[in-house]
């Protein structure tokens, strides 16, 4: 079916899934800054605790409104819901607590990992997909990327800044586990995308709820700042930008709906840089621009 009668089966012009696409770009690319805004309130696990329950109850106010028709074989909801705790619960944890260490541009560097993260897993870990030759050139120069933005000439011990950037480049890792989880095992099902992302986010907000008494703990500060910020990532980049992706992918097809992890590090820097006075070394624009030119060059090859 071409992305003209996507779009009418739909009812959704070219122009409103455009800005959706520029949407999910701001939201998910402002996501790591206005983390680093609830982190001047909260902890960073209050933080991941708030940010993923607050997607559920969008998540669930969504479905009893439209009440989309979800799967009922149940090794298919186990299978959305290890999507869900790998891909959602967990990141979302470790960026919270990279980025008491990282500044907010260099976490959303790590996030422009993603794609480079999912086709190693896709063809070395879960095996659903073979390397040419071009691509596996890609994800080279990708990896050489990820060295370049590392620094390993500057790391004088294994301090804060340090596993902050680990906790960071796992959290990209697990993305790229969970969409390849996904297209291994659910995709293939027939399952509605808006069907997969209610569960998905469910499952996490769950896995948040049971470990409330770990990370929910202790003092709470909040403001209108506080309260702005996990609203942004919480209903918005975790609720709303997952239903929307879903429309983006379904009339633009994966390749192009992924390209929005090209303008997410630029959205991230820029808001970085002059909102927080963040400041980059070399090597970090540096490194995410060959990680980009290695997505660049794996995507391009996909396509051929």
């Amino acid at each position: 079916m071409t992305t003209s009668a996507t779009n009418f089966k739909r009812g959704q012009s070219p122009a409103l899934i455009a800005f959706k696409f520029v949407a999910l770009a701001l939201l998910w690319g402002s996501s790591f800054f206005f983390i680093k805004i609830a982190l001047d309130t909260l902890s960073w696990g209050q933080v991941a605790w708030a940010r993923v329950v607050a997607g559920g109850i969008f998540m669930l106010v969504f479905w009893l409104i439209s009440r989309e028709k979800l799967p009922k074989d149940i090794k298919l909801w186990g299978h959305i819901t290890v999507a869900g705790i790998i891909g959602i619960g967990i990141p979302f944890i470790f960026f919270p607590w990279a980025e008491q260490y990282i500044t907010s541009a260099v976490a959303t560097i790590y996030n422009g990992l993603t794609p480079i993260m999912t086709a190693i897993i896709a063809v070395y870990v879960l095996r659903v997909e073979n390397f040419n030759r071009n691509q596996a050139v890609g994800v080279l120069v990708g990896l050489a990327g990820l060295v370049v933005v590392i620094a390993p000439w500057t790391i004088t011990d294994l301090g804060g800044g340090f596993w902050g950037q680990i906790a960071a480049l796992s959290a990209a890792v697990m993305y790229g586990f969970s969409g390849t989880y996904l297209k291994k095992f659910v995709f293939p099902r027939g399952v509605s995308a808006k069907a997969i992302s209610i569960i998905e986010v469910g499952a996490a907000a769950i896995f948040m709820l049971l470990l409330t008494p770990l990370l929910a703990t202790g003092p709470v500060t909040i403001d209108w700042s506080t309260v702005i910020a996990i609203s942004i990532i919480g209903f918005g980049g975790t609720g709303l930008a997952y239903l929307w992706f879903n429309d983006v992918l379904e009339s633009w097809g994966p390749t192009r709906a992924s390209s929005v992890t090209y303008v997410m590090p630029i959205v991230g820097i820029m808001l970085g840089v002059v909102f927080l006075g963040e400041t980059l070394h070399w090597y970090e624009p540096v490194g995410g621009a060959i990680v980009i030119a290695g997505v660049l060059i794996m995507r391009r090859q996909a396509q051929k």
